[in-house]
């Protein structure tokens, strides 16, 4: 009769343990997930922010006369919300939990925003939206 009872003890044990590693498992993984997440949210702002740094080079190097409009989707991947801004030669692209700056040459007109815009070089000096 010890022995039975001594089986049934050892069982619940090893499934305790079993049921404990299981929840070290789920948690370690939630916590990595979270992990790429927040680094996949930083790396579509720094690629947003190169991408538009190329816009505002590209016009800053041609001739009068250049002219390019493409369109910045309302979200990043259709999950993050961000805005950007242009304060003197930086370029500012901000999410929830992301920033990253890179320079530009001097623009003047408005700020690039969500949905279609236009870059331009007339006179010597890059226009956004305007």
């Amino acid at each position: 009769m010890k022995c039975k009872g001594q089986s049934a003890t050892e069982f619940l044990t090893f499934v305790g343990l079993a049921f404990i590693a299981v929840i070290l498992v789920v948690v370690a993984s939630a916590s990595k997930a979270k992990e790429f997440r927040d680094e996949k949210e930083f790396l579509l702002v720094k690629d947003l922010a190169l991408k538009l740094q190329r816009e505002v080079i590209t016009a800053a190097t041609s001739e009068d006369g250049y002219e390019r409009s493409f369109t910045l989707p309302e979200e990043l991947e259709n999950t993050w919300d961000y805005f950007m801004v242009i304060g003197n030669t930086t370029l500012t692209i901000n999410s929830s939990k992301s920033v990253f700056s890179v320079a530009v040459p001097g623009t003047s007109g408005k700020n690039f925003t969500k949905g279609s815009n236009k870059v331009e070089k007339a006179d010597g000096i890059v226009y956004i939206n305007r």
